[in-house]
């Protein structure tokens, strides 16, 4: 059972740890060195791959382009370090009374054989056996990124390393959820699945037969649990125990102080707000339990870190008049997501497909306020209360049911073809013209010269190749520098869709009855008394 499967699990490379306490523990010496920020920073930095040149794809094509920020974007804070430095902490703390080399290992072993032969999770054979571990608890409301931290801070580490020397297959960690109804029996045969999808094992047949009985399973669980050396088990959704049936709870509370406290297997707990009350009045009676205290993630701030993730998402555009972050659209973003994590990225995605779609190809604060109103009513009501500041209001609304936001980005696709006007959507209808527009931009003709003349000249010889179409190009071109110029006429209807210095723009964006001041304030209008 102990033995990996061939060629799946990778062998321990041992490293020196830094520290006396830890180098001579290959249970630590196998896991990566302790980084320090700039290193972990860049362990947990996601950038989505983006290139500029794609903004010149047809729009069916950039919507998936834009995808890639829903699951390869992330941009670490100052609490993701946080986290990570407590859970490298509570990893490597963990393991100290665990030593194989030291024999602390097979004590434990010892001790958990016990405990499966009688039922019982206190009984043992050495009471010299002593536990290292602490636990952890991370609060905050849906969609602040707890899981998805935990799951980049935790993709630094090999899940599974064997140590042929001692014939232990180590799981540095282990994340499963909290069952619904406080069942324990539930929460250990969840837990022998996941051993098993990472281990490839079989302990839900050997073990995981609801038969055997509650006692007879949670002895199991912690016995492999010690066997496997398992670094940390992380219990998801724990919120869900509050609504658990009678007794439920405290029973799980109790088994997560016996998971630490007698079997020395840091246990990491993550919920919603909703948690925090039931947690924080059992973790006074655990001695371990509450080692390492409570996180509290909320809304992020309106502070410097707000602006560095909203800098760096921008970085991000797949629209053709792509214009820089500016305050007022950072301002905005807050006001409408109120700094929750998940919104903040999907109301950015929806608003590109948007400006794709209508054929505005930028993102204005209107297109904002616009997408906001129309993909996310399901939260108007909780961010309503984050708004408003009320703590009791706020309360009412502790879990985002957020909205399905690939259904809504494929859905306002599949109208792209009758949306978006005729010049937008010829100009890339075909591989020719992509490869000629390609082309011409790398001539260094500006992108409004060369979209327009591409669908012109590709329309008028369909059957020319590339090669030739860019011949007529540079025929044109010269035909059309010795007429005189014209005019490029921009109907009202249009202004909204010019560069925002553009004084069209700013007229058709601002209040009429006071485009004047307006334009004094920007430095539009000359002040004759200055003068």
């Amino acid at each position: 059972m102990n033995n990996p499967v061939q060629g799946r699990i990778p062998h321990a490379e041992y490293i020196d740890p830094g520290l006396p306490e830890y180098r001579d523990n290959p249970l630590i010496s196998a896991l990566p060195r302790i980084y320090d920020v700039k290193q972990v920073v860049e362990k947990l930095r996601l950038k989505p791959l983006f290139d500029a040149a794609e903004r010149n794809l047809d729009g069916r094509l950039r919507v998936h382009t834009i995808a890639r920020l829903l699951n390869r974007f992330f941009q670490p804070l100052n609490h993701h370090l946080e986290l990570e430095q407590k859970i490298s902490l509570i990893l490597r703390q963990g393991y100290l009374s665990r030593n194989p080399a030291q024999g602390a290992y097979h004590l434990h072993l010892q001790n958990g054989y016990k405990r499966v032969q009688d039922e019982d999770l206190d009984a043992y054979v050495f009471d010299q056996v002593r536990s290292s571990a602490n636990s952890l608890s991370l609060f905050g409301c849906s969609g602040c990124g707890k899981s998805e931290t935990i799951n980049r801070i935790f993709s630094v580490y090999k899940q599974a390393i064997f140590h042929p020397e001692y014939n232990i297959t180590q799981l540095t960690y282990l994340k499963v959820e909290c069952p619904g109804d406080g069942d324990l029996d539930e929460l250990c045969l969840s837990f022998f699945n996941e051993v098993d999808r990472v281990l490839h094992t079989q302990y839900s047949i050997s073990h995981g037969r609801k038969k055997l009985g509650t006692k007879r399973l949670m002895a199991s669980m912690c016995q492999i649990a010690n066997l496997h050396a398992l670094g940390v088990l992380v219990i998801d959704e724990v919120q869900n125990l509050n609504e658990a049936r009678s007794g439920g709870a405290e029973k799980m509370h109790n088994f997560f102080v016996s998971l630490v406290n007698t079997i020395g297997v840091p246990v990491i707990q993550i919920g919603t707000h909703r948690a925090r009350k039931f947690f924080q009045r059992t973790f006074r009676a655990a001695r371990r339990i509450s080692g390492f205290g409570s996180l509290l993630w909320d809304r992020l701030p309106k502070d410097k870190q707000w602006q560095l993730l909203l800098k760096q998402l921008w970085e991000y555009q797949w629209l053709r008049k792509a214009e820089p972050f500016t305050d007022e659209l950072g301002d905005v973003m807050y006001d409408l997501t109120q700094g929750v994590m998940d919104i903040v990225v999907k109301l950015y995605v929806l608003a590109q497909v948007r400006a794709i779609v209508t054929g505005m190809e930028r993102i204005t604060v209107q297109l904002l306020e616009q997408v906001y109103d129309d993909e996310f009513k399901t939260v108007h009501p909780m961010l309503a209360a984050l708004r408003s500041n009320n703590l009791d209001l706020i309360k009412q609304y502790d879990d985002l049911l957020m909205p399905d936001i690939e259904a809504r980005m494929f859905s306002m696709t599949s109208s792209l073809e009758e949306t978006v006007p005729e010049n937008i959507r010829s100009e890339v209808s075909t591989d020719k013209s992509k490869k000629l527009l390609a082309l011409l931009l790398q001539m260094d003709i500006p992108e409004d010269i060369a979209i327009p003349l591409v669908d012109r000249i590709v329309r008028q010889h369909p059957e020319l190749s590339v090669a030739a179409l860019v011949h007529k190009v540079t025929e044109y071109t010269a035909d059309i520098s010795k007429e005189p110029p014209k005019i490029n006429r921009i109907k009202r209807t249009q202004w909204l869709e010019l560069p925002t210095n553009d004084l069209r723009y700013v007229y058709a964006s601002s209040d009429k009855n006071n485009v004047y001041q307006l334009f004094k304030e920007q430095g539009l209008i000359y002040d004759l008394k200055s003068g």
